[in-house]
């Protein structure tokens, strides 16, 4: 019996000895979160991943060239990037990357679906605006003689060419450009097989995979008219987001506040909605739709979203006492304010 006990003590300690061992090697070797931020698209880029200990670097470095490589070929304000050469070449073709294809593919089509809201020709007037250095506002005449350079039909595909065919159209992929190198960023990282991770670039998200803890990423939006709170939403199976909002390019000139998002029809900027936040299945679609539903406003905007499938809208609205917000049915009792 003597020898019974000790033999159990012995398989005793033997088991407690292995839980231990397996608690400190589960927790020595659980992968860690690590993060890193540039400046690229004249933003703040930030690249968060788990595991990939041992190439850290090289992964980041991979992430960050998508973005790097989206900005030398899609970017209106460098002269020899793709987009340039097309708008600077009115009527001629232009040989282009596949991916410079395919944003723009997907530009022009989010461009019919929208009824122009979202129209990637619509440079000329963002050029006349220069929303990153101007306080003060173009002239009407300015802004009624440019409306007519504004026209995504006008834009031509052709296979690997692309053209347009109206003088002054100019190009602009700031709401979707941004998106694609989000996605492209996450397909090169996954491929690569990091297994979860987020990228978030000036207000586009996109998150793959679960936290080694099997919790979901939390995403919270910024509130646009108070800078302390923000709108915490449940993970709704969408894993990208993109929010469009007055408060992120603008300047006020006698008590009047003038913003970055244009609606196409008018030159003007966009009223009266105040935000727009957009969940998709790509980064490209929902910054491309957060700027569509944004220039359509409340009722439309939403009306389009809950007629797409795998999209979902939170919109908030300027109201004379302030705002008001409203999200598409999927998200109902599935956000809150949290100050």
């Amino acid at each position: 019996m003597r020898s019974l006990k000790i033999h159990l003590k012995n398989v005793l300690f033997a088991i407690a000895t292995l839980l231990v061992v397996l608690w400190l090697y589960s927790v020595r070797d659980a992968p860690s979160l690590y993060r890193e931020g540039r400046v690229v698209f004249d933003t703040v880029v930030s690249v968060k991943f788990y595991g990939g200990e041992l190439e850290r670097v090289k992964l980041t470095d991979m992430a960050f060239d998508s973005f790097v490589m989206v900005d030398s070929l899609m970017s209106s304000y460098r002269s020899k990037s793709e987009i340039s050469l097309i708008s600077n070449n009115s009527g001629g073709w232009v040989n282009c990357s596949k991916e410079t294809i395919e944003v723009l593919q997907r530009a022009k089509y989010w461009a019919q679906v929208t009824g122009g809201a979202y129209d990637p020709t619509i440079g000329c007037l963002t050029m006349a605006w220069k929303f990153h250095d101007r306080k003060s506002v173009p002239g009407d005449s300015k802004i009624d003689s440019l409306i007519s350079c504004v026209d995504f039909e006008q834009l031509e595909l052709k296979g690997q060419k692309v053209r347009v065919n109206i003088d002054g159209l100019q190009i602009d992929l700031g709401g979707a450009a941004k998106g694609y190198a989000v996605d492209h960023a996450v397909s090169r990282l996954e491929a690569a097989g990091v297994e979860n991770g987020l990228i978030e670039a000036g207000g586009d998200i996109r998150y793959w995979g679960s936290k080694p803890d099997g919790t979901s990423w939390r995403i919270a939006v910024q509130h646009p008219r108070k800078p302390d709170s923000f709108i915490e939403v449940e993970d709704i199976g969408l894993k990208a987001i993109a929010t469009s909002g007055d408060y992120q390019q603008y300047f006020i000139k006698e008590g009047k506040r003038y913003h970055h998002i244009l609606d196409p029809q008018t030159g003007w900027p966009s009223t009266p909605t105040i935000s727009t936040t957009i969940w998709a299945r790509t980064a490209m679609d929902a910054d491309i739709l957060a700027t569509a539903v944004f220039v359509l406003g409340e009722e439309k905007g939403l009306q389009l979203a809950e007629s797409l499938s795998d999209v979902e809208a939170l919109v908030f609205t300027g109201t004379p006492e302030g705002y008001r917000v409203k999200s598409t049915t999927g998200l109902l009792g599935r956000f809150r304010i949290v100050d």
